[in-house]
């Protein structure tokens, strides 16, 4: 029978970061297993890149401060290669919609995040295609930009396996052992991994492995959302920062010398590679023609949809189940996943290490116990 100290489940960023975060602290006995062939085919690999620091969650904004930092300067001994495009951000609000945003921005300035509130005149200035947008003001992020999600994915899991941490693919979880309130291990079609702590990091998943161990039953929502990318087009600047209308849902960025567009949907339904609804262009199309119209006259050349897990009230779900003892948490990263890998695998790995540490306690499972 095989065993291993700490059982990971899923290879993207919240596992693969995890046990990155785990290896630097010394720890050896680490499996990952993950269920497909490779990783990064499901959320980690299928979002839109964007490293994004001001946020509508205070919880959230200094794990997004301190992952971005990360990745914008990687540890010298970093095994691969990762690009990152600091164009920063332009988030765009109206209304009410632009108090909101100018507070939340005050908050990220306050965590050290470097941002400036700008008039929409300066806005369209800096992006001239918004010219004809209707909108108050933007808040203006200099340091947020766009990464290489799989090479970083890469880099995680090459600088973990480097300290010893092994990884099994093709391994699908079929259930836990547990017995008398701890979990003892993982049940997969091989046999039974025995463990000392299980580390639930399954994304979509999440909520069924939770189930799975008996544990809190985490409100956790596995959303779709779609991503469109256009043909080139002669009038996209690729040095254009991501410009993001948080109040009416819709961002654009340069990609491959057009555009990649979200028109920020979000239907539940159960993971896996969920499949594009062709209907969700028209909404895009509605959304450019009342938001952007100076970006009308595009193409669409190509779209996929991924996976957003949602907790219920907005924050991560991090740290020791609170009925079963050996299992914990690290899930509904709700789209943050990239910004925050790496300050959410050190925050795993300390509360691992450390359970008595009270660092995470917004994120803590337990607030879900009733």
């Amino acid at each position: 029978m095989f065993s291993s100290q700490y059982v990971i489940i899923g290879a993207g960023f919240a596992g693969a970061a995890t046990a990155y975060h785990l290896a630097r602290r010394g720890v050896k006995d680490i499996l990952i297993l993950e269920q497909e062939r490779v990783a990064g085919v499901h959320s980690s690999g299928r979002n839109a890149s964007m490293v994004r620091q001001v946020v509508p969650e205070p919880a959230i904004i200094h794990l997004a401060k301190d992952g971005a930092a990360f990745l914008r300067s990687l540890p010298a001994d970093w095994p691969v290669a990762v690009s990152y495009q600091q164009n920063g951000s332009l988030l765009l609000g109206s209304g009410e919609g632009w108090r909101k945003l100018s507070r939340d921005a005050e908050i990220a300035r306050q965590a050290g995040i470097e941002v400036e509130l700008w008039s929409a005149e300066k806005s369209k200035e800096y992006v001239p295609v918004l010219r004809e947008a209707d909108f108050d003001g933007a808040v203006w992020c200099p340091t947020d930009g766009v990464v290489d999600i799989h090479a970083l994915l890469s880099g995680y899991l090459k600088a973990a396996l480097s300290q010893g941490t092994q990884i099994r693919y093709g391994c699908l979880v079929k259930g836990l052992d547990v017995r008398d309130g701890s979990v003892n291990g993982v049940l997969t079609k091989e046999g039974v991994i025995k463990a000392e702590a299980v580390i639930n990091a399954a994304g979509p998943w999440a909520g069924a492995i939770g189930k799975m161990a008996r544990a809190v039953e985490a409100p956790l929502r596995p959303c779709r959302r779609h991503l469109f990318v256009t043909a080139p087009v002669s009038w996209v600047d690729p040095g254009w920062p991501f410009v993001w209308d948080d109040a009416h849902g819709i961002y654009f960025r340069p990609d491959s010398g057009g555009l990649l567009l979200c028109p920020c949907d979000q239907e539940e339904m159960a993971p896996g590679i969920p499949p594009t609804d062709s209907s969700v262009v028209e909404l895009l199309a509605e959304k450019i023609r009342r938001r952007f119209p100076g970006i009308s006259d595009v193409a669409i050349m190509k779209s996929w949809a991924g996976f957003r897990t949602l907790s219920a009230d907005g924050r991560f779900v991090i740290g020791w189940d609170p009925k079963v003892r050996g299992f914990f948490w690290v899930a509904g990263l709700g789209g943050h996943g990239v910004t925050t890998s790496s300050s959410v695998g050190a925050l795993a790995a300390s509360l691992i290490l450390d359970p008595a540490g009270s660092r995470g306690e917004a994120f803590a499972p337990g607030r879900f116990a009733s």
